[in-house]
């Protein structure tokens, strides 16, 4: 089982930073010092390796993002949405933010030729936009947010937000780029928000 982790763990750094069509089985071994009997007898090929790794991802980006965010009901819905932008924003100003986003690198990829990709991460990106339509469904109900933002429009236009910051951080090379733009977004979730105290709270929960 140690070579099967150190194999998802190389490839995982190979595909995000050099895509998966540019990384081969042989650069994952090299980065993994995995023998090639090993990698088979783990792997039937690379691309059952891409699907792990792609689930690996998936699981780490709802425990470390969703699940203290959109998914914790111990706070209320304007609330979760900062702590979603927070997180979001520790993501991309980090290192690993250079590489851009390895959702978002994959479908740009993978999109037009390879399907179970594409819907694997079609879906991925709805579950999040639908989480967040939902939480801004929420807070129209309790009060945090006005009753004409229109939720699912706004939640799909957040997610093509972050995934064009990615891009230009990647770009750019350059992280005050993606903070600005989190914040310009988080400008705009607070002009929907009810009253001037919950537009400090939007301004003030991430300080």
């Amino acid at each position: 089982m140690k070579a099967r982790k150190k194999l998802i763990s190389s490839a995982a750094r190979l595909f995000h930073a050099k895509g998966y069509h540019n990384t081969s089985v042989r650069d994952i071994l090299d980065a993994s010092s995995v023998f090639r009997n090993n990698f088979y007898y783990h792997f039937e090929s690379k691309e059952q390796l891409g699907f792990e790794v792609l689930g690996r991802r998936m699981r780490w980006w709802y425990e470390y993002v969703v699940a203290p965010s959109l998914d914790n009901r111990e706070l209320h819905p304007l609330q979760r949405v900062n702590v979603l932008l927070d997180r979001v924003r520790t993501i991309g100003c980090s290192r690993a933010g250079e590489s851009g986003c390895p959702f978002g690198n994959l479908a740009q990829e993978m999109s037009y030729s390879h399907e179970a990709f594409r819907q694997a991460l079609s879906d991925f990106f709805r579950n999040i936009a639908e989480r967040l339509t939902h939480c801004f469904d929420e807070g129209k109900r309790t009060g945090h947010f006005l009753k004409d933002l229109p939720s699912a429009e706004v939640a799909v236009f957040a997610i093509a937000v972050i995934q064009g910051s990615f891009l230009l951080r990647k770009t750019h090379r350059d992280a005050a780029i993606f903070e600005k733009n989190i914040e310009m977004l988080r400008h705009m979730f607070g002009r929907w928000t009810v009253s001037g105290e919950h537009c400090a709270d939007m301004k003030g929960a991430h300080g």
